[in-house]
């Protein structure tokens, strides 16, 4: 399976599509569900991811709890390295 925007004038649709082989062997696509206007699109397809994550009992991320943040120790210059570093790319 995966996602395929689809358009129909100026609106694009996201679409869940599935892959398979017909009884000759030949590769062919099936829509299972449109999932909306893409530009309409928020809140809900997170919904959908999480739910899909269960099912296929994967970690949700979207949810998850972020790690808490470290900060290690570095030379009295390293700050003055990291900007002349962000500086130039």
């Amino acid at each position: 399976m995966f996602l395929k925007i689809t358009r129909s004038g100026p609106r694009q649709y996201l679409q869940l599509v599935e892959a398979f082989r017909d009884d000759t062997g030949k590769a062919k696509h099936r829509t299972l569900v449109t999932l909306g206007r893409l530009d309409q699109l928020s809140s809900s397809l997170d919904a959908v991811i999480s739910g899909l994550l269960k099912v296929t009992g994967r970690p949700d991320v979207l949810n998850a709890a972020l790690p808490p943040v470290e900060f290690e120790s570095a030379r009295a210059l390293g700050h003055v390295w990291a900007l002349n570093e962000l500086w130039d790319t």
